[in-house]
């Protein structure tokens, strides 16, 4: 295999969860009485941290933390269940396991739903480790150091998993954001053109190199086991 170690986003990687994310997003406007934003602004909130895009939408640090908690209330209640694997993945993640390939989740959704979403879409047979954020509301599990954005994530994932040189991971996901986690770990990066984000905002924020993309599940197997040479 070309790779020991495959990390893989959840939200627009693993599952096709923009429904609900969006739903929940939008709820926290109306409940907070603030003008709608337009759609585009609107869907870059999947990706990063609820707290941290509310943040670059003008929110003042308590009204996002009151955002933040009235998305995660939403989110709870139904947006969590508007969630499902793209077609394949199973067996994509199926076979990597057979391979021997050691497999972890890195989001930056909190660790508590990421944990949830994982167990509920029965994918938990499949990694070694399942990264999400931590709460920055909350104090930070003893022992564990506090993961607020990909990056975190992503270094959290792979001193768990351990023994593997950096040009043997690879990280895989949808946005701009695991594209710019992946070059500040020095891991490799596969874009998944059939998740939320774009081929050239994944481009221009991998700098350490040039992006391996796929456009469905199925191509993933022959790049991480370096028998299909990537577009």
């Amino acid at each position: 295999m070309k790779y020991e170690i495959a990390l893989f986003d959840l939200d627009g990687t693993l599952s096709e969860s923009g429904e609900g994310i969006l739903d929940c997003v939008r709820m926290i406007f109306t409940e907070m009485d603030r003008p709608m934003p337009d759609e585009k602004v609107i869907r870059s909130f999947i990706g990063p941290p609820m707290y941290e895009s509310l943040k670059r939408c003008g929110f003042s640090d308590e009204d996002a933390l009151l955002g933040t908690e009235i998305y995660k209330r939403n989110f709870i209640e139904h947006g969590i269940y508007k969630n499902k694997v793209y077609d394949g993945m199973y067996e994509v993640l199926d076979e990597l396991k057979k391979q021997g390939v050691r497999m972890g989740v890195a989001s930056t959704k909190l660790q508590p739903f990421t944990e949830r979403i994982i167990d509920m879409l029965s994918l938990k047979q499949y990694f070694d480790v399942i990264g999400g954020s931590h709460d920055i509301s909350k104090p930070v599990p003893d022992g564990e150091k506090r993961r607020c954005g990909k990056v975190d994530v992503m270094q959290y994932a792979i001193d768990t998993l351990r023994q593997s040189k950096n040009d043997r991971i690879v990280m895989l996901g949808d946005t701009k954001f695991d594209a710019d986690g992946a070059a500040a770990v020095g891991c490799d990066f596969i874009g998944c053109l059939f998740g939320y984000g774009t081929r050239e905002e994944m481009v221009s924020y991998y700098t350490i190199g040039t992006p391996q993309f796929v456009r469905t599940p199925q191509e993933i197997l022959g790049i991480i086991s370096g028998s299909v040479h990537p577009e």
